[in-house]
């Protein structure tokens, strides 16, 4: 069931206008996005941060959180994750990074590339993606490097799913196949802000 707040919302646009409905929507769609910036720079709770995430990603109905958006492709910048292992967080604090892991998509090509610097060396995992669905695709890892030594698995024991639920011109929100959630950052136009959210989040661990 939607929360009373959201239905009162939806019905508000209902009598406004085209261009009036559709600012009308932008604003509470900016705010709910601070919210969640703000609650990731922070370091609130991931459950308060989960919160946040799913107000986001109500906005989805408006469209956009699908395979075919050309926004999508491109380098992004996870500022908040509820994977511990993905964020770096069971490492000791010198081999966590300092500045947000990346993730390419390309999917003209069929790839993903995760990538972050620890003490000056490049970890990164390639993958091949495909599509599931129109906002989900498959992903298999073919090979893990860390600096200039890398190793290709054997078969298809590395895979996973990952599916686009939010997406704009400057965040996505995605889901894993194993119940992780992941918040990015564009980093062509969000580097700086990504760079400090990241190390709010960071300080609170």
């Amino acid at each position: 069931m939607m929360p009373p707040r959201f239905v009162f919302a939806c019905i508000i646009v209902l009598f406004l206008t085209g261009a009036e409905a559709f600012s009308f929507a932008t604003s509470l769609k900016d705010r709910a996005k601070a919210i969640l910036i703000e609650q990731v720079e922070s370091g609130a709770s991931n459950d308060v941060i989960f919160k946040a995430v799913r107000e986001v990603e109500k906005f989805s109905i408006l469209g956009g959180a699908n395979l075919q958006n050309p926004l999508l492709p491109g380098n992004w910048l996870m500022v908040w994750t509820t994977s511990n292992s993905i964020a770096g967080k069971t490492r000791p604090k010198v081999f966590q990074t300092n500045t947000p892991p990346e993730q390419l998509i390309d999917m003209e090509n069929g790839r993903a590339v995760n990538a972050e610097t620890v003490l000056g060396i490049r970890n990164a995992v390639r993958a091949d993606i495909s599509p599931l669905t129109k906002n989900k695709v498959r992903v298999q890892f073919r090979e893990f490097s860390v600096g200039p030594i890398s190793f290709k698995p054997e078969g298809d024991k590395f895979r996973g799913e990952l599916s686009v639920s939010y997406l704009d011109e400057d965040m996505r929100i995605s889901r894993g196949d194993k119940g992780n959630a992941f918040v990015l950052l564009r980093e062509s136009t969000q580097r700086t802000a990504a760079d400090r959210i990241w190390k709010g989040w960071k300080e609170s661990w």
